[in-house]
């Protein structure tokens, strides 16, 4: 079984991640891997008050992260890299992170993004790279609790953002 697990889930830090995901994972620790929050003094305060105290909150920038992800992996530490969108995947995949499988939790629906499932919409941009994740030969999973029958994220996407057209 996997130490580390992937999650695309934009509001990252929330009731159902740390509630449903860290129970079925037996979390020790999340990964918040977003340049932006990882600069960002007021949401890291926010992060960590809203996390449990029995979880270690790490947030990098996506080029400090690979780091602490292959430590996790070599010491077998249960943990979840919580990212925003599909972006941050790719730069770890580009720094030799290895993942199979993401699981894809939330995107907020937003004028520029498309609906794809219900708790997920994407921009064209986020839809190449989520095509190009799935190229590299990651698994990509819609599924907002441990309890949802998982669906195969690429097919729900190639349904509005087909692969040629992206």
């Amino acid at each position: 079984m996997a130490h580390v697990y992937y999650r695309v889930d934009d509001r990252l830090i929330h009731g159902q991640v740390m509630t449903a995901w860290s129970k079925y994972y037996k979390l020790k620790q999340v990964i918040i891997v977003d340049d932006v929050v990882a600069k960002d003094p007021v949401q890291k305060q926010i992060i960590s008050v809203v996390a449990p105290s029995d979880i270690k909150v790490h947030i990098k920038p996506v080029v400090e992260a690979p780091e602490v992800i292959k430590k996790a992996e070599q010491e077998k530490i249960p943990t979840l890299v919580l990212v925003k969108g599909p972006e941050s995947l790719l730069g770890l995949i580009e720094q030799n992170v290895n993942m199979s499988e993401v699981i894809l939790g939330g995107m907020q629906f937003k004028p520029e993004r498309k609906k794809i499932t219900k708790t997920l919409a994407v921009t064209a941009d986020e839809a190449n790279v989520f095509h190009r994740l799935s190229q590299k030969g990651v698994a990509l999973v819609s599924q907002v609790i441990p309890t949802d029958r998982p669906q195969n994220f690429e097919e729900q996407l190639s349904k509005v953002f087909p692969r040629e057209e992206v």
